[in-house]
């Protein structure tokens, strides 16, 4: 297409013309920014213009990054743990009670309703929940075999009942005696010498867990943390030691080794409103800082006062259970739980 000499004249003086219209408007463009910006506002709904703000900068403190080397405290609150005043003293509370016969929850679990209907409200009340076998008397998400001895159902219902007396419910449970556990979790039990590897096994066809496993301590956080959740207010371990044989492979110091691990499982589990506790036939077995003490079976009333003597504890009457069948209020000075049938 040919366009006349006129024609591209007319085009060449509105290029002219344009040009110069765009470097006054991008003049006028950049002295609006640059002069209006000083007056510009920035809140948290957005931006405005306040020509009332001074033209000079304010003084100010030039901004520093943050030190690395603060502190910052990060408190973790357990959530089963949530009702828990972790600023409260730890420190156990005297308990006199009763604990339930096994037998008696197998057979007539009725007239242990009512044994315990005409006790008073907070009344300390002590059950099994597991045996040496490694069978729970409830429906637990911890172990892998239920009972047959007793129905979980009515087990539940009976726990329903304790917790709405608010009775101060203890389950009693075997510590490193399981068969079921040590059966699935051999590397987690104590061998048997020249056995290739092969757990040692009791008169009773039961593996012994080793206290100094990791695996084996980590499977008893689990179940205090499942009885904790099921209301309970103390658990206390029974067979807390090594089997009484010099057949398991074990070179580490025994005494020092369940100390350790008492240590580990109340400084873990241990709370202002829950109690880990062990069962023991030695008085000195020293109790592990916090809610927790040792329970004696056995004694005799007039040794009671060799026995106190010979613990090892702060404070004898809170930090010391002894169970007996005995009606000698020489006891009551002390924890004490007797058999629920003695209460009548």
């Amino acid at each position: 297409m040919n366009i006349s000499y006129k024609a591209r004249k007319r085009l060449a003086r509105l290029g002219i013309v344009l040009a110069v219209l765009f470097s006054i408007a991008l003049t006028i463009y950049t002295g609006w920014v640059v002069w209006a910006g000083r007056y510009i506002i920035y809140t948290r709904d957005g931006a405005r213009l306040d020509l009332s703000v001074s033209e000079f900068l304010p003084e100010g403190t030039p901004a520093a990054p943050p030190s690395g080397n603060e502190n910052v405290s990060v408190i973790y609150q357990d959530p089963i743990a949530e009702d828990d005043d972790i600023s409260s003293e730890v420190k156990p509370t005297n308990i006199l009670g009763y604990y339930i016969d096994l037998d008696a929850l197998k057979n007539d679990i009725s007239t242990v309703r009512s044994q315990l209907e005409a006790l008073p409200d907070g009344t300390a009340v002590m059950l099994d929940m597991k045996n040496i076998r490694g069978e729970f008397y409830y429906q637990s998400t911890v172990g892998s075999k239920t009972s047959d001895d007793i129905d979980p159902e009515q087990m539940d219902r009976l726990l329903e009942y304790l917790h709405s007396r608010q009775f101060h419910v203890i389950a009693r449970i075997p510590a490193f005696r399981d068969r079921e556990y040590g059966l699935n979790n051999v590397p987690h039990g104590l061998a048997k010498k020249g056995g290739g590897g092969s757990l040692w096994m009791d008169d009773q066809g039961c593996y012994w867990l080793n206290p100094g496993n990791e695996g084996a301590l980590g499977y008893l956080v689990r179940e205090l943390m499942e009885l904790k959740g099921l209301g309970f207010d103390e658990v206390v371990f029974t067979d807390f030691r090594f089997p009484n044989t010099e057949k398991i492979v074990f070179d580490g110091d025994r005494e020092q080794t369940l100390i350790q691990a008492a240590q580990q499982l109340v400084q873990t589990c241990a709370s202002s409103r829950f109690f880990v506790s062990f069962y023991t036939d030695n008085p000195a077995f020293p109790v592990p800082e916090g809610n927790s003490r040792i329970y004696l079976e056995g004694v005799a009333a007039a040794d009671l006062h060799q026995v106190v003597n010979q613990a090892a504890v702060s404070d004898p009457k809170v930090q010391l259970l002894f169970i007996t069948d005995v009606s000698d209020t020489r006891f009551n000075d002390y924890c004490v739980l007797r058999p629920l049938e003695s209460a009548h």
